[in-house]
């Protein structure tokens, strides 16, 4: 929803209004107003020398409908769907596509604040007014009802504080580059080196977030690597943590952690908390996938088959690897929705055909469980054995140990009676 990209809209448009007025009122001396004069004869110099004398309110505007054209454009981008080729080709080609943004912004921008404001005021959730009205924030209570159905883990403290302060470091460079790019944009005077700076900027852009998701690897790797929820948990809470107050981060992933350990209502709780952006295609099907396991386990089928609608309908915008992401989550909610069915033959089949693509050690001990309790419920007690050794061998912390040898208990209380019947 377009109201949920309001409140971060508004602030870039306040950092980039301080950085221009800031940058005018240092860059700019008497010189501009010849230079301005030459350059646009058409302008009176009293008004050369009446935008000179109010430089920090026009870097600021200017900075502000600059961005504010090139988020409107970034909207529209992903709303069509259109290629990054093309956007490059038209950046390329059309000389003028920066000067169209800066006046489509200029021009839009009191409209766009106001729509803002109206969307930063009207977003609400019955479940985020809950987690808002208290004192110490949402992620606090997230962490005290955490505390109250699970054991926390302290020895994760210092993964966590590690793994924030590298988050930190490569946002602080982000930010850094971003202040520096938008200097360079305002002294030089070549378009292609203009262009080749930004181009340049982008790819490192990507670069420095790929080794900002690198830095939190550790903690993903405790669960699914180490099939450790109670670790993950513990270190994403740490994480989040700063100073007495705790705003949750890696929501996706403490969500996954709760439907390790059978919390679905803690997991939903997480997942309303979470910012979606629902122009970026690849969270919101995994923000879809984790809110129907949350509804598998809470046994309800029309909330399942809601995800399923959502997903069927949402707009993939990363080409093929996209479209491949949309059937997989497809088929892993349609299975779901199997499952509580009891439609056990196409269970099997899809999980024996998954089973082979599987690498990590969650989504495998996942995989064996529903395996072995699709053998058990044939009475196939060889089978369903050996896919719920599996899992108890597996499974660490998560619930899905527990489960798996109560299974093999009953299997061993079963198998003499079936011996002695034949």
């Amino acid at each position: 929803m377009w109201k949920y990209e309001c409140k971060r809209h508004l602030l870039y448009l306040l950092i980039s209004a301080a950085a221009g007025a800031v940058l005018f009122g240092i860059t700019i001396d008497d010189s501009f107003i010849k230079e301005i004069t030459s350059l646009y004869d058409w302008m009176p110099i009293e008004a050369a020398r009446q935008a000179y004398e109010l430089r920090w309110a026009v870097g600021g505007l200017v900075g502000a409908a600059l961005v504010n054209g090139l988020l409107l454009a970034r909207y529209l981008i992903s709303y069509f769907n259109i290629s990054p080729m093309v956007v490059l080709l038209v950046i390329l080609l059309a000389s003028s596509v920066f000067q169209f943004l800066m006046i489509a912004g200029l021009l839009l921008l009191i409209p766009t604040v106001l729509v803002c404001l109206y969307g930063m005021l009207t977003v609400r959730s019955s479940a985020a007014k809950n987690f808002r009205s208290l004192p110490s924030g949402d992620g606090n209570e997230v962490e005290r009802i955490y505390r109250l159905h699970h054991p926390f883990k302290e020895d994760v403290a210092s993964l966590a504080t590690k793994c924030r302060k590298e988050s930190d470091r490569w946002t602080l460079i982000y930010f850094l580059g971003l202040i520096a790019l938008m200097c360079l944009l305002l002294i030089i005077p070549s378009f292609a080196l203009m262009m080749l700076i930004v181009m340049g900027y982008a790819l490192l852009s990507v670069y420095v977030f790929r080794l900002r998701a690198q830095s939190v690897m550790p903690i993903n790797s405790l669960l699914f690597d180490q099939c450790d929820p109670l670790a993950c948990a513990s270190a994403i809470l740490c994480f989040s943590r700063r100073g007495k107050r705790l705003n949750l981060k890696m929501h996706l992933l403490f969500a996954q952690c709760m439907l390790c350990l059978d919390d679905p209502q803690l997991a939903m709780d997480a997942l309303v908390l979470m910012r979606r952006n629902r122009s970026n295609s690849s969270m919101e099907l995994n923000y879809q996938t984790l809110m129907a396991e949350a509804n598998y386990q809470l046994g309800d089928q029309s909330a399942l088959e809601r995800n399923l609608e959502a997903v069927r309908s949402t707009r993939v915008n990363i080409g093929a690897a996209g479209n491949l992401m949309l059937q997989e989550t497809i088929a892993a909610i349609q299975n779901k929705l199997y499952l509580m069915n009891e439609h056990f033959d196409q269970c099997e089949a899809y999980y024996k055909q998954v089973l082979p693509q599987l690498k990590l050690r969650l989504q495998l001990v996942n995989a064996h469980y529903y395996l072995g309790m699709i053998a058990f419920v044939r009475k196939d007690f060889f089978d369903a054995k050996d896919h719920f050794r599996f899992v108890a061998e597996n499974a660490n912390t998560t619930s899905y140990r527990p489960k798996a040898e109560k299974y093999l208990a009953m299997i061993e209380r079963l198998e003499p009676k079936e011996e002695e019947e034949e």
